[in-house]
């Protein structure tokens, strides 16, 4: 009868290492397809992987039966495809065929990689598959990295995100910021800088009249202005900010003064207190942030700000 001597810790090294390789398999393709998924599904995802992974090492050594069917691709193909649904699912068909092609795109060059690597630095009769896996995961990164920058992007939002806080009449909103280098606007009045946040993240704080009459400037009206003369409440807080950007020039932002500013845990008042200007529309099309900051505002705060997840790119530039 043939022995085989198991060493439990070599097992769990390497379905840890395939776990990792399925997870970054899962995350790059979610972020290379843009789609949205969480973290939580995409353990699951990997778990899927991982669990079949275990069962056919246990099927390769006479543990369990079924060795054949367990490596039959169809069946590797169903796993793969119970992966996808596991991290994505629901999400449109042709969504859904995009983001499998890059799975299977990424996960077949990495696994050559990781195969060609486990029989070059070990033999035919036992190939290095511990550090072939690895490989597959730097093998993954690299990817990534080369061919969508995804390791340097999440590095850049780390940095180019921050939470702000704002407080006004007793309320306060949180939300996630984009430090904007291209947003030099300045408040005519005190000459302080300006934050600009989009109008649905402070539409709760907004007075249904100031909110209406923003909506007013947007569109041209020619009785915005009168209107705001006539205004009770909230007239001595409520700016008007002049900006030019790429395809409008002489446009005009309704703003406020608020209570207090956080950036992080740090609160700007007196001089540093910001003007909030209000952007009828949504600045980031995902959803990721929805305020724009001055980089001057956050330099002393941001050894105690945690960056968010959203993307690095600045807006257009916009000039007082």
């Amino acid at each position: 009868m043939l022995e085989y001597t198991l060493y439990v810790d070599v097992w769990l090294l390497r379905l840890g290492c395939n776990f990792i390789f399925e997870y970054l398999l899962l995350w790059a393709t979610a972020t290379i397809t843009r789609t949205q998924t969480t973290s939580m599904r995409l353990i699951l995802g990997s778990l899927i992987g991982t669990v079949h992974y275990l069962l056919y090492l246990a099927a390769s050594v006479g543990l369990i039966p079924l060795y054949g069917l367990l490596r039959f691709f169809p069946v590797v193909l169903l796993i793969s495809v119970a992966m996808l649904f596991a991290a994505f699912y629901p999400m449109a068909w042709r969504r859904l065929l995009i983001a499998a092609g890059y799975f299977y795109t990424i996960g077949f060059v990495a696994a050559g990689m990781g195969l060609a690597s486990a029989y070059l630095f070990g033999s035919a009769n036992a190939p290095a598959f511990t550090l072939g896996t690895l490989v597959s995961i730097l093998a993954i990164l690299l990817i990534a990295e080369l061919g969508w920058g995804i390791v340097h992007e999440r590095m850049v939002r780390a940095i180019y995100r921050v939470p702000v806080e704002i407080s006004c009449d007793g309320q306060k909103i949180k939300m996630t910021a984009l430090v904007d280098t291209g947003n030099h606007l300045k408040d005519p009045l005190s000459r302080q800088s300006v934050i600009i946040v989009e109008s649905q993240a402070v539409k709760t704080m907004l007075p249904p009249d100031v909110f209406a009459i923003m909506l007013s400037l947007e569109e041209g009206d020619p009785h915005a202005l009168e209107r705001l003369t006539r205004l009770k409440a909230w007239r001595t807080r409520l700016r008007l900010i002049p900006f030019n950007s790429i395809g409008r020039t002489n446009g005009m932002m309704l703003g406020f003064r608020p209570d207090e500013v956080k950036i992080g845990a740090r609160s700007l008042l007196g001089d540093f207190q910001p003007t909030i200007a209000i952007h009828p529309y949504s600045l980031d099309p995902h959803g990721e942030y929805s305020a724009l900051v001055p980089p001057h505002l956050v330099e002393n705060s941001l050894q105690v700000v945690e960056g968010g997840e959203a993307y690095a790119t600045t807006s257009s530039d916009l000039q007082p």
